[in-house]
């Protein structure tokens, strides 16, 4: 049987399909963002760039960006006790579209969104846009390394108008191999992401002329210019830093690895948060690149500090996160104020 798998991964309404497994929706799901729960794992459902549904582990980070064909092959498994091959997988899917027994997306009551959008959805809001001004940055210590090379003009405001009130939005681009695809934002009570972040990394200026000494990935674009400025501010070399803005995904990575074999880069750093979170992530990126096999999700708290204090090219801040540290150091606030 010929198994096409985009096919089944775009034609097959993942919502429905899980439905007639007995997931049920559960508290928090919309009809363009699904949540669906079996009892023992809650997902959430969207699509990804190239219009598959992929689902999201609410409850396990090291979940996230899968498909049907992950999750059919899970569910075969614990009902019979065999692992098949996703080959296997395929072929049972296929049959289910080429026999009709789907519902497909057009004929579902969930529409569900795609995590990146249309060209012009795009260039909309990168159109209102407008140069940085205010004090965000400044109160968390972030000062003359707005203006330095690497950062000048990364940082943006984007002004919405909610209920009579004007809300000010720091924005950060993220950019892949095609160039920018959503926009970070955030202001005082607020996150958010404009379109789709999955293969995307927001990043700093850098001489393109010149070899790359070090590159630094992070959690945050307040805690790399936070680093920045304490670290590197005035000296010579030349820096990348680039941010997941927010949870780290396998399209990252891959985007990540694009970097490093286009670019000559002398050196890879990470400087994610200094909490459970942040030291996961510091153990996938040595997993993808170096093959670690740690099961990261079995160890608890202490042994992931240990673990990642031990490896090399990383550098963990005192407090919860870089800006964190920055803050102390300008006596914004004490380092009992927050983080570890």
């Amino acid at each position: 049987m010929k198994v096409d798998f985009n096919q089944i991964k775009t034609t097959i309404s993942l919502p429905d399909f899980l439905l007639e497994l007995g997931w049920k929706i559960v508290e928090g799901s919309s009809n363009s963002c699904p949540k669906m729960s079996n009892g023992t794992h809650t997902i959430v459902i969207k699509r990804n760039s190239q219009n598959q549904y992929t689902y999201w582990d609410v409850h396990s980070d090291s979940v996230r960006g899968r498909s049907i064909m992950d999750l059919m092959q899970e569910h075969l498994f614990e009902t019979t006790g065999k692992m098949p091959s996703l080959r296997e997988v395929g072929e049972i899917l296929q049959n289910y579209i080429n026999t009709n027994r789907i519902t497909t997306p057009e004929k579902s009551r969930y529409e569900v969104g795609n995590t990146s959008m249309r060209a012009d959805e795009l260039q909309f809001y990168l159109s209102q846009l407008q140069p940085y001004k205010g004090n965000y940055l400044q109160k968390r210590g972030i000062l003359k390394s707005i203006e330095s090379r690497f950062f000048k003009d990364t940082f943006f405001i984007r002004e919405v108008k909610n209920k009579g009130s004007v809300y000010r939005n720091v924005c950060i681009k993220m950019y892949n191999e095609n160039g920018v695809q959503a926009i970070s934002q955030r202001n005082e009570t607020f996150k958010g992401i404009i379109g789709g972040k999955f293969d995307c990394l927001a990043t700093s200026n850098h001489d393109k002329s010149r070899p790359i000494d070090i590159l630094y990935i992070g959690e945050s674009f307040i805690d790399c210019i936070s680093h920045y400025q304490l670290r590197h501010s005035g000296n010579d070399l030349n820096l990348v830093y680039v941010s997941t803005e927010g949870t780290f995904t396998e399209g990252q990575m891959r985007l990540l690895r694009l970097i490093l074999d286009k670019n000559q880069v002398k050196e890879l750093r990470s400087i994610f948060d200094n909490d459970k979170q942040g030291h996961k992530y510091t153990l996938w990126l040595h997993r993808y690149f170096h093959g670690d096999t740690t099961d990261v999700e079995s160890l608890s708290n202490d042994e992931l500090r240990n673990k990642v204090r031990k490896l090399k090219n990383v550098e963990l801040s005192e407090n919860k996160d870089w800006n964190d540290d920055l803050k102390v150091s300008c006596g914004i606030y004490t380092s009992t104020d927050g983080g570890q």
